[in-house]
């Protein structure tokens, strides 16, 4: 059985799950597409955009020597952006998301690499995925794979 956003939103709103997410290599796009959907605000907190490092050592208080020693997109990164959003809004879920659709000289990870975690304030949910295609390709793809993960955490 494919997995159905529509099924999803109706277990989020049947839960009274609030959502909120820190976007990197997504730049957004998973706040743009909760936004099309029709009572977003019943379930949807916000999304803090970090796609440059200061912002995830500024705003979400993100260690520079973690981000040195594994990259801006990596597992242990992402975990800390998760759990560090949920200091900055309240929700239930806390949705972090890096990785790479473009190139980059600094890292040793290949272009499609993206990690997701998912946070409920005591347990930590991970993944990474490696996806094909454009940057926006890639892109779209990391927000269906978090949304997915969602579905899947909240089983």
């Amino acid at each position: 059985m494919q997995f159905k956003i529509s099924q999803l939103l109706k277990k989020i709103r049947n839960s009274n799950i609030k959502l909120a997410f820190a976007e990197s290599v997504t730049c957004g796009l998973i706040a743009h597409k909760l936004s099309t959907i029709k009572g977003t605000s019943d379930f949807f907190t916000g999304s803090v955009v970090c796609y440059d490092p200061a912002v995830k050592t500024g705003l979400l208080n993100v260690s520079p020597a973690l981000i040195k020693k594994y990259s801006a997109e990596s597992k242990q990164v992402t975990e800390a952006l998760a759990r560090n959003l949920s200091k900055l809004m309240q929700a239930d879920l806390y949705g972090a998301i890096t990785g790479l659709s473009t190139p980059d000289p600094h890292s040793k990870l290949p272009v499609g690499t993206v990690f997701l975690s998912v946070y409920d304030g005591q347990r930590i949910l991970t993944k990474r995925f490696l996806f094909r295609g454009s940057p926006l390709v890639i892109r779209k793809k990391a927000v269906y794979a978090m949304l997915e993960l969602i579905n899947t955490r909240i089983k």
